[in-house]
């Protein structure tokens, strides 16, 4: 693990390792981690306090913006 300055990278949704807003994988990314450990932890969260993780998520998803897409599409696909 390497550890890297906090502004070198800001947090933002993961538009290209997303399930539901890409907010998990956002922070999994900000981070450093695997975003099924985030993925995991919002899951006990939700089931411990349902009401506040579901704020936190829906302002997380309202709050942050969309980080660039690391995907890579040619027109090969369409």
């Amino acid at each position: 693990m390497s550890f890297r300055r906090i502004d070198e990278q800001p947090l933002m949704l993961d538009s290209s390792n997303k399930k539901f807003g890409g907010v998990c994988g956002g922070i999994g990314r900000y981070l450093d981690i695997a975003p099924l450990f985030v993925r995991i932890a919002a899951i006990v969260m939700l089931c411990i306090a349902p009401q506040p993780t579901l704020l936190a998520y829906g302002l997380a998803w309202a709050i942050l913006s969309d980080g660039p897409s690391r995907r890579r599409f040619d027109d090969s696909e369409y």
